[in-house]
């Protein structure tokens, strides 16, 4: 493809070491006021993307709603009208009745959700109005409040429109109509021969991201490889030009230049294949600087494994893939890298692309070894942007994690960002200055995010969010996983446990992932002891007797049950833990993270010792949390209502109550993690393999994806427990 005409990225670039520049010095503005800052309270919050449905019941079709702007203005009260406010939802029983966890009575008392546009016309993005706490009460609403975000919405669609929580729509890009209304596809924007240009959000930043990716890659097309499913009557080798109606260009292209390695893949050619897809994330405020640091450090091995979980992602443009999540083609997706930063020789090859497993673990914790940071990426070859952050007093860990982030071109800046730059010439003295760090850190994808305190006094503190969970079928299994989450960070912290593996050793537990039905299928890496000592002066001398263990001794494969549920046979098949000579029965054993969580719950929760140092905080400040784009937008007052001030410690016997509701969500996951409850990605399978349209082919048809559809509309809506 030729390289379209960027005006903006041209102004992006001759500006970009001033831009740059600007960034690292509100970077540092934040960090030496905030860097010290202790006992801000553990909020926490989650963020969902749904997807927008139109049914034709009469043709037994599907497609995706391109209505994102009507449906947010009329959660946003504009151009609302009364008729809309009193649409009841069709066959939905009331949650309350409903829900496997009773929601909290408070989630009526909340301040209302916030909504915001996503990257697809057809999806929206819904957080809590006020972040939750650890709280008994906190905790048990959170499932009530995502059910109230879903009928917000749905309120706002039409009789035969459906909101839905799908990691991917199955037909986006398949042959044939598969949007309302219908649009062609080959239009100038996204230049795309599947998707047309009415799929992008009218948010102004979507459009300048994607445009500007597309002009760094130097007009290269794009190229998302999706392996397909081989099913008994799949052609094979699979070549999607000789066995359909139209050539697939992208496809063609590769087996001109490799030939049968372009065989057995699914392929997609624009960057809507990545960020059209939906998760799950979860943000949480640490009390500090150095908790978040060990806080972000310890997600990362979690990471790949609640990835496998979660796993909802088995089509991709109406073909069944042999693989079970959406990540590595979200990662080519808004893969910018230039031709020069793919072919080099020299260091600049290591440059990750920006959506990909998290580079580097930062906590200032004597567990951390050297060996740990054994990743191969360097996008400071000279290090001089680290050198400079080290030089305003930014140790050498952390001065790394955001040198990778002031290295990237600002992809995210709009025009109305370049014209407020201008106009303040970036020099900060002007109402007209932007948040230039907060553009270039929005733009980077790590599993595990690291992010700064905002710079508005009283506002959201230092804070982790993990982001590579996809969006599950029904509020339950949400609201279980981001609770599991916010319960696992809390028994992180409370225990001091000790995850690290080498962080390669990570990325690879990614990769593995991504394997079709990994849960019962895969192992992952994952650390034996996760009580070794965490005293500095116990590491460091174990370093000068030259007694620290080799690094390969700390870990072993496991699958995912024996990580979730714990596991007795480390040492069963012959492999050495280090331990063996130890007295410890439990030496060669893993207790398994739910028990771990579950020890927690009983202990804090059950025990009636509720953990509740938010309460001993100022809840008058609103706090941010699970906004990605906080930039740009007016998030409004996120105050805890008094829900705090003046509440009475819940009776002993409410506790035990509600803790017996916490270890249902912990009971799901548990079930998933051994194979008795299938991944949403297992069962959407089966599902179309079941199906009477279904041909054995690996092609998923118009009228097994509508049914596929009406019964995820239907499990998100409460009406069938089918999972």
């Amino acid at each position: 493809m030729e390289p379209k005409t960027n005006p903006r990225w041209d102004e992006v670039q001759s500006r970009s070491e001033r831009i740059r520049d600007r960034a690292m010095q509100q970077l540092l503005d934040v960090f030496l006021v905030y860097k010290d800052i202790d006992n801000y309270p553990p909020f926490w919050g989650d963020e969902i993307e749904y997807q927008l449905l139109s049914f034709d019941k009469s043709n037994k079709t599907v497609r995706l709603l391109l209505e994102q702007d009507d449906v947010l203005n009329k959660l946003h009260g504009r151009e609302e009208s009364q008729e809309a406010g009193r649409r009841h939802l069709l066959h939905r029983r009331d949650e309350s009745q409903d829900a496997d966890v009773q929601p909290s009575p408070r989630v009526d008392k909340e301040p209302k959700p916030i909504f915001q546009p996503e990257f697809g016309s057809f999806m929206v993005e819904a957080t809590p109005g006020a972040p939750y706490d650890n709280s008994l009460t906190s905790m048990l609403s959170v499932q009530g409040n995502m059910a109230r975000r879903r009928r917000m919405i749905q309120e706002r669609l039409g009789e035969n429109e459906a909101v839905v929580t799908i990691p991917g729509f199955p037909r986006l890009g398949a042959p044939g109509t598969f949007t309302q209304p219908p649009l062609p596809s080959g239009g100038l924007l996204l230049r795309s021969q599947f998707l047309p240009d009415g799929l992008v959000s009218t948010y102004e930043r979507y459009g300048a991201i994607h445009d500007n990716i597309y002009t760094r890659r130097e007009g290269r097309a794009f190229k998302i490889k999706v392996p397909i499913f081989r099913d008994e009557k799949t052609p094979w080798p699979w070549r999607e030009s000789n066995h359909f109606g139209q050539a697939n260009g992208v496809q063609e292209h590769d087996a001109g230049i490799y030939g049968h390695h372009a065989d057995n893949f699914i392929y997609g050619d624009s960057m809507s294949f990545g960020p059209t897809f939906c998760g799950l994330q979860v943000t949480l405020q640490a009390r500090n600087l150095r908790e978040a640091r060990y806080l972000h450090d310890q997600l990362c091995p979690v990471g790949p494994i609640l990835m496998a979980l979660t796993a909802g992602t088995p089509f991709f443009r109406g073909f069944l893939t042999d693989t079970d999540v959406r990540w590595n083609h979200a990662a080519a997706a808004v893969d910018d890298r230039t031709s020069n930063e793919l072919s080099s020789k020299t260091e600049e090859a290591s440059i990750q692309p920006r959506w990909a497993p998290t580079a580097m673990y930062l906590a200032d914790d004597a567990r951390l070894r050297s060996e740990y940071n054994n990743s191969s990426t360097n996008p400071d070859p000279n290090g001089t942007i680290a050198e400079k952050l080290q030089n305003k007093g930014m140790d050498a860990l952390l001065a790394s994690h955001y040198a990778a982030i002031l290295a990237r071109d600002p992809i995210a800046m709009t025009e109305k960002d370049l014209e407020a730059y201008a106009h303040g010439d970036g020099d900060g003295d002007t109402d007209a200055d932007i948040d230039v760090f907060e553009i270039l850190h929005s733009a980077v994808w790590p599993h595990v995010d690291f992010k700064l305190p905002s710079k508005k006094e009283g506002r959201a503190g230092w804070r982790v969010e993990l982001r590579p969970l996809e969006i599950q079928l029904t509020d339950f299994d949400n609201a279980a996983f981001v609770v599991f989450v916010a319960l696992l960070a809390r028994t992180i912290l409370h225990l001091d446990l000790n995850f690290y593996i080498p962080i390669d050793k990570v990325a690879e537990n990614m990769t593995r992932a991504h394997t079709r039905n990994a849960v019962m299928e895969e192992q992952f890496f994952f650390r034996r002891d996760v009580w070794s000592s965490s005293s500095a002066a116990t590491v460091e001398n174990a370093k000068d007797k030259g007694t620290h263990p080799p690094v390969e001794t700390e870990f072993t494969s496991m699958t995912i049950d024996e990580i979730m549920n714990g596991s007795k046979r480390l040492c069963s098949d012959g492999s050495q833990c280090g331990n063996c000579s130890t007295s410890s029965s439990s030496s060669c054993s893993f207790e398994g993270l739910i028990p771990l969580v579950e020890r927690y719950v009983r202990e804090v929760y059950a025990g009636g010792s509720e953990d509740t140092h938010d309460r001993k905080q100022d809840h008058q400040q609103g706090h941010e949390l699970g906004h990605k784009h906080e930039h740009g937008h007016q998030h409004g007052k996120q105050q805890k209502q008094g829900q705090e001030k003046g509440q009475e410690p819940p009776h002993r016997d409410d506790q035990e109550h509600g803790a017996n509701q916490l270890l249902k969500y912990l009971a799901m996951i548990r079930n998933r993690a051994s194979g008795k409850i299938p991944t949403p990605a297992t069962w959407m399978r089966r599902f179309v393999q079941t199906h009477k349209d279904y041909r054995q082919d690996s092609v998923v048809s118009e009228g097994t994806c509508y049914d596929l559809m009406c019964c995820v509309r239907d499990l998100g809506d409460g009406d069938a427990r089918i999972l």
